[in-house]
């Protein structure tokens, strides 16, 4: 696969888990999303590799996972 960017392997690994996992120490936190006071999204990117995630909190258990978005097939 031929990603936008290059993924750090802290944010390879994160990829696609569940929103359980905790973010990794160099994941910084740039906002997060509610509805009806409850927290349903955070959004992180890390200083290493510049990636962007979304970590899904609401939703059917298997939706709420790390999600990378700055990163796509060519």
């Amino acid at each position: 696969m031929d990603l936008w960017i290059q993924p750090c392997a802290r944010c390879a690994d994160l990829y696609g888990k569940s929103a359980a996992e905790p973010p990794h120490q160099d994941l910084t936190l740039n906002g997060a999303g509610a509805v009806k006071d409850a927290r349903v999204e955070e959004h992180y990117t890390c200083v290493q590799c510049r990636a962007v995630f979304a970590r899904i909190l609401a939703g059917p258990p298997t939706r709420q996972i790390w999600m990378l978005l700055n990163a796509g097939q060519h």
